[in-house]
């Protein structure tokens, strides 16, 4: 008799720090912002994601209808999930709340979204001034079978769900922000 209640803790004991460890996992990415600055130069800055999980299947999908449902509430639906993990330029940092991880083409794509704006590029400046209702960040990068990985962001946008459940987003800058030369940190 106890050796089954010894192997039963053996068990759960192991089922716990296989639990523990997956959870603890942190995936840290790399890249390289590439844009058109406000006085038509070319910039760059580095940008590094930190993502502990992707949201869960569920959540992820009730997310998605109720933003789909309710287009104005998006920032709100956002802002009450839990932290995934962080997106990061310069010193700015926001909170990812929402990430979908799927296979695609011959890797993997990553969408992840804050409900806070990493920031507004404005010429010379950090940070220009902002532009109501452009409160999101969007992080979209596509990884090939080596894990290296290509994708563009909105530091500042909006976002809609389209039928699909794909975000569909209308960015504050004039170009778009490209994220090159993006893989897992070392």
């Amino acid at each position: 008799m106890t050796g089954i209640s010894h192997s039963f803790r053996v068990v759960v004991a192991l089922g716990a720090l296989i639990f523990a460890g997956q959870s603890l996992a942190t995936d840290v990415y790399k890249g390289t912002a590439k844009f058109t600055a406000a006085d038509g130069k070319r910039a760059e800055v580095t940008v590094t994601i930190s993502l502990d999980a992707p949201t869960p299947e569920a959540e992820r999908a009730a997310l998605v209808e109720q933003a789909r449902a309710n287009t104005a509430g998006i920032k709100a639906a956002l802002a009450g999930q839990k932290q995934l993990g962080y997106i990061e330029a310069r010193d700015v940092k926001v909170p990812i709340r929402y990430a979908y991880l799927y296979a695609g083409g011959d890797g993997l794509n990553m969408i992840l979204l804050s409900d806070e704006p990493l920031g507004f590029i404005g010429g010379k400046k950090r940070s220009a001034k902002a532009k109501p209702g452009f409160d999101l960040t969007y992080v979209m990068v596509s990884f090939n079978a080596n894990g290296n990985g290509r994708g563009e962001m909105a530091p500042a946008g909006k976002i809609k769900f389209m039928e699909s459940g794909a975000p569909a987003v209308e960015d504050y800058g004039a170009h778009v922000v490209w994220l090159d030369d993006v893989s897992k940190a070392k």
